[in-house]
């Protein structure tokens, strides 16, 4: 028992840290520069030159994010705070604002202005220049399971009436779950589709990076939230065991954290292979 008992405080104490960091790091977002070392690892993580020419581009990209990643985070606490649900539903919920404040900032990201005489980039752009095969598949596959969790929960309830499982919840977390997968695919498309105006190398290098990591961040989002829907569908149907709850409340983040900020050096397409590679 006492073994037990030190566990669920180490657990709680990881995530009362784990909470205040993300409170501190919101608060500092909502003001103050962009940092240099901020730039470089947005850079890095692209292999893109930054250059006097597509720096303010990074860093407008970088501020406008962390501004609206934050007052998702900021606001799902304060809803929370009032609605006083429970510790861990209260994280996830903290968590779930986080990351519907990360795909409305990738959607307010300002992209290239239209140069004195409007011409646009007509190379097709496709997905797969963008982001690997684990992003284009991370939000699908999660809607997979969202459905076949609902369907597979709806045959419990109906062959075994005396199951207590809430139906209208479970329905409701279903829509919720495809219609936040379906409005990030469309979203994703979007900032694919995005026009491209001719521009110079280097700012063109940098909006192909912003568009692959907006389609990064859209992915590991959209797989996030969709799966926090699976863990209410699992809760209204009384399902969810010790492992698939830790799973989806803190395995699932911090999956999506890893897909949105994996390292991707996307393709070129209004280049030729020589300027491409340059």
């Amino acid at each position: 028992m006492f073994v037990m008992s030190t566990g669920v405080i180490f657990f709680l104490t990881a995530l009362l840290a784990a909470l205040a960091a993300l409170l501190v790091s919101a608060a500092r977002s909502l003001r103050g520069p962009v940092s240099r070392r901020r730039v470089e690892e947005f850079a890095k993580l692209h292999w893109l030159p930054v250059t006097a020419g597509n720096g303010n581009q990074i860093i407008a990209y970088r501020a406008t994010t962390r501004r609206w990643r934050a007052a998702g985070l900021l606001l799902s606490l304060g809803v929370q705070a009032v609605a006083g649900d429970g510790l861990s539903i209260q994280f996830w919920w903290v968590l779930a604002g986080w990351f519907a404040g990360a795909i409305v900032a990738e959607l307010r990201v300002a992209h290239l202005g239209r140069a004195p005489r409007a011409a646009a980039s007509l190379a097709r752009r496709q997905i797969a220049d963008y982001l690997p095969a684990a992003g284009r598949w991370a939000v699908p596959a999660a809607v997979t399971a969202c459905l076949l969790v609902a369907l597979i929960e709806a045959v419990r309830a109906h062959t075994d009436p005396d199951q207590s499982i809430d139906v209208g919840a479970l329905a409701l977390w279903t829509v919720l779950g495809v219609t936040v997968g379906m409005l990030t695919l469309a979203s994703q498309r979007y900032v694919l589709r995005r026009p491209q105006p001719h521009a110079e190398p280097d700012r063109l290098a940098a909006d192909d990076a912003i568009r692959s990591r907006s389609m990064h961040v859209l992915a590991g989002a959209g797989m996030t939230l969709v799966l926090y829907c699976v863990l209410g569908q699992l809760t209204a149907a009384g399902s969810l065991t010790r492992p698939t709850t830790a799973l989806l409340l803190l395995g699932n983040p911090l999956a999506g954290r890893v897909l949105a900020y994996w390292p991707w050096s996307p393709a070129r397409p209004h280049l030729g292979p020589h300027q491409a590679a340059a």
